[in-house]
């Protein structure tokens, strides 16, 4: 048996996938929380702070083995701690390294729970749940990838002729506006009002519309292709 078939079987096991509504919970609250904080006393941080909610959240559903919880532990500890120090001191290269950190926790969580849905044998509700978490799971994923591809190229995002950048009166706003972003060009909704310039802005943009349209034509299929085998089976 495969790393990944093993990986999969033991998840299958712990109901990792059961589990991965916890997740979907944060994100949830990450979509609903971010307009609505917006003028609290600490609306400027709201995005760190329901960040660190997705990030627990993601140490959570990945202790089905330890080797993974112990990666997903120290991946969500440093960022945790980066995104305290960035912050709450305005360093940039903390807030960068944390993110950095934060993006491979995530990218490490879809792609492990990824693996438990293509490697499923039956549809109930905790394959459903996972595989919403995968498709919100890339649309947060690709809004941090734009968030640093500002940090490293200034203007690689316009909106209303005007480069996408941080504002010191509401440091939440930039990555909320990218989050937006990201979800419209997952679900190839494109209104347009935000685009991205230079290569690297473009092709991620176009990538990510392609993985949305990719993902949802395969787990569709795999979902009724498991359903329809079941009811033959019975």
């Amino acid at each position: 048996m495969s790393i990944l078939e093993t990986l999969a079987a033991r998840d299958r096991r712990g109901r990792a996938l059961g589990r991965h509504s916890a997740m979907l919970a944060s994100i949830v609250l990450l979509f609903i929380a971010l307009p609505l904080l917006e003028w609290a006393p600490f609306g400027g941080k709201r995005f760190p702070i329901l960040l660190c909610l997705i990030l627990l959240a993601a140490i959570y559903v990945n202790r089905t083995q330890r080797w993974i919880l112990w990666i997903a532990i120290a991946l969500g500890a440093a960022t945790l701690v980066g995104l305290a120090i960035g912050h709450g001191s305005g360093s940039s290269e903390a807030r960068i390294i944390a993110e950095l950190l934060g993006l491979g926790l995530l990218g490490f969580t879809t792609l492990v729970l990824l693996n438990s849905l293509l490697r499923s044998r039956i549809v109930d509700a905790d394959t459903l749940v996972g595989g919403v978490c995968v498709y919100l799971l890339i649309g947060l994923c690709y809004a941090m990838v734009y968030r640093l591809l500002i940090d490293f190229s200034p203007g690689a995002f316009f909106s209303g002729g005007e480069a996408l950048e941080a504002t010191s009166g509401d440091p939440s706003s930039l990555p909320t506006r990218l989050l937006y972003f990201s979800l419209v060009t997952l679900t190839t909704v494109g209104y347009g009002d935000i685009t991205p310039r230079g290569d690297l802005a473009q092709m991620a943009s176009s990538s990510e519309a392609l993985v949305g349209q990719l993902y949802l034509a395969i787990f569709i299929a795999r979902m009724m292709g498991l359903y329809m085998g079941n009811e033959r089976a019975r």
